[in-house]
């Protein structure tokens, strides 16, 4: 039977790994990366390969890299885009392990954040083994994610004593998530919706590449820094050609920590 381990890689620093990512990296016998295309986009696979290097060194392991096959954003059919965009990845990946996954090797898979957490990774696995497309014994190691790494640059809980958080994306944000909830965490954003909705009173703690070198936090009440912090997100942008980053808007009285027009320069 192969194996094909699910590594948490956390925000992309090798030293956010955990002790279980690091014992099953060294198990693997080939690595598979799907290289986002784009400027810029080339980081995404230097940090996995940085962890490598950190933690297997060079020679005793395989490297196999494919193209990540673009998702259509030009339809608003999102359910639908996302359906073709994942079967797409599966048969990249089917692909990959057939090839250069042989009876009883270990694959592995670097998964950036934690692969539970607004990732493809698993449900596209799954699917391949319902239909029977791979036979492989799945393993899932979980990551300290960004949402963690966030909470902890800016020093604060995510939710209040007893309290609720909401965990969801920038378009579900813009169509209203966020109304009724004291404590949202929003993900996948990088278009700063939070500078298009109401920003009643919210405060906002945002970070954008948490656990690496160009790492950038900011906060304040949302009404005050919205606007500038929209503009570094833009400016980011313009300067790596990608920006992941995440925020959380919660209720409560935030005094700005950075001017964020400043951040990063």
């Amino acid at each position: 039977m192969r194996t094909l381990y699910l590594i948490g890689m956390g925000p992309g620093g090798p030293e956010y790994l955990t002790t279980q990512a690091i014992e099953a990296l060294r198990k693997v016998d080939v690595f598979f990366i799907l290289e986002k295309q784009g400027r810029g986009k080339d980081a995404l696979a230097e940090a996995r390969l940085r962890i490598l290097d950190a933690w297997r060194g060079p020679g005793n392991y395989r490297v196999v890299k494919a193209p990540s096959p673009p998702r259509d954003r030009a339809t608003e059919d999102y359910l639908d885009v996302v359906a073709d965009w994942h079967a797409r990845k599966a048969e990249i990946l089917a692909d990959l392990i057939a090839e250069h996954l042989s009876e009883g090797e270990a694959g592995g898979v670097l998964v950036w954040g934690d692969p539970a957490l607004y990732d493809s990774s698993i449900s596209i696995l799954r699917k391949l083994q319902d239909d029977g497309r791979v036979q492989i014994a799945l393993q899932v190691i979980p990551a300290v994610s960004s949402l963690h790494l966030l909470a902890a640059r800016h020093a604060i809980p995510l939710h209040a004593i007893g309290g609720e958080l909401l965990v969801t994306t920038a378009r579900r944000l813009l169509a209203g998530a966020a109304r009724g909830h004291d404590a949202v965490a929003v993900m996948l954003d990088s278009n700063a919706a939070f500078n298009t909705i109401d920003p009643e009173d919210f405060d906002i703690y945002w970070g954008a590449y948490l656990g690496t070198e160009h790492e950038i936090v900011a906060s304040g009440p949302l009404r005050e820094v919205g606007p500038a912090l929209a503009e570094t997100v833009a400016r980011e942008k313009q300067r790596h050609g990608w920006i992941l980053d995440i925020y959380l808007l919660r209720r409560g009285g935030a005094k700005p920590s950075i001017d964020p027009v400043e951040a990063g320069r």
